[in-house]
Parts: structure tokens; sequence; C-alpha cells
């Protein structure tokens, strides 16, 4: 039988329990794809001739894979290709190259628009609408300035992890 303040003690961590998964995620706009890709990350930025930003097997290195001519057979990436990080504090993430504000407003009369990193390092920016996601270095797939901050209109994330080899990230959904 339980006793009246443990009793108490359990409703209370039962509630804030209940509360924190009742908060809503945003979404993102920009629809889910089934993904499948693997890298070694010691080699992908050489293989896809991107060797004027930081290695992907470094922290803070990255690489954008969009060309289908640099697919595998097996390979499955989105529409708008993948964005695929080493976090500066650990860990691998993987984003979606599309701008969700330019997905839905069609900016320039185009479709698609390609997120970048900027020269800081820490920042990926749209180069249409100018909005800017600064913490995906983190993690974080929300904006911090732009039309999609006003919006909130969140990248698309994808699961990105390192296999027990050490050197290949696989990025799936």
């Amino acid at each position: 039988m339980f006793r009246p303040l443990t009793l108490c003690l359990w409703l209370l961590l039962c509630g804030m329990l209940c509360a924190a998964c009742g908060d809503d995620v945003p979404e993102s706009v920009v629809p889910a794809c089934n993904v499948r890709y693997s890298c070694n990350a010691d080699m992908v930025n050489s293989y896809l001739q991107q060797t004027h930003q930081p290695a992907l097997n470094t922290p803070g290195g990255y690489v954008r894979v969009f060309e289908r001519r640099s697919l595998s057979a097996s390979d499955i990436v989105s529409e708008g290709g993948l964005l695929i990080l080493q976090g500066y504090e650990s860990g691998f993430y993987a984003f979606d190259l599309a701008c969700p504000y330019c997905y839905i407003h069609a900016t320039g009369g185009k479709r698609l628009s390609r997120i970048g990193v900027k020269d800081d390092g820490f920042t990926v920016q749209c180069p249409d609408c100018k909005s800017e996601y600064g913490a995906v270095f983190w993690g974080s797939p929300a904006p911090t300035l732009g039309p999609a901050n006003q919006e909130k209109l969140i990248l698309r994330q994808y699961r990105a992890s390192r296999l027990m080899d050490g050197k290949t990230v696989m990025v799936s959904r």
C-alpha cells in the first residue's frame, strides 16, 4: 500500500511526465523521405570533391550530398539532398538540404532552395530567403533568424550515426 506522501509524489511525477509528453514538437513542412545513405567519414569529402571545408571525420566537419551522379545504386537521399555533419560536442546529425520556408513559399519561382554552411562554420543559411539555423552543429533543426524563424519552420532531420567500424556514417529514416 502507498503512503499518502509517496502517493502524492508518485502522482506529481506522473503529472509532470504527462505534461512533458504533451508538448507540441513542430514537424517540418519538408516531406519526410525514406533515406538510406552511408559514407566513409574519412574519405567522403574528397570523394565528393568538397575539400574546402572541415572534413566529416572532425568535429564541425560536414558534407552536402545531392548530386545523383555521386550516389551508389543503393543510396536514397531526399529531393533536396542531405547535409551530414559531425557535431561540436558529439555525434552526427543529418538534415534535408531543402529550405522549409522556400519549400512552401516557392521563393523566386523555385520549388527548392538548398541551405549551405556559412563561413562562420556554425550556421547554415538559405541563399534565397536568408533564413538561418544557428544550432545545427548541436543537433537542433530550429531556425534562429529570417522568415523561417518567424514562421517556426524547422529543417527536416534524419537519423545519423557512426557504425561499429568507427569510420562509416549511416543516415536513415
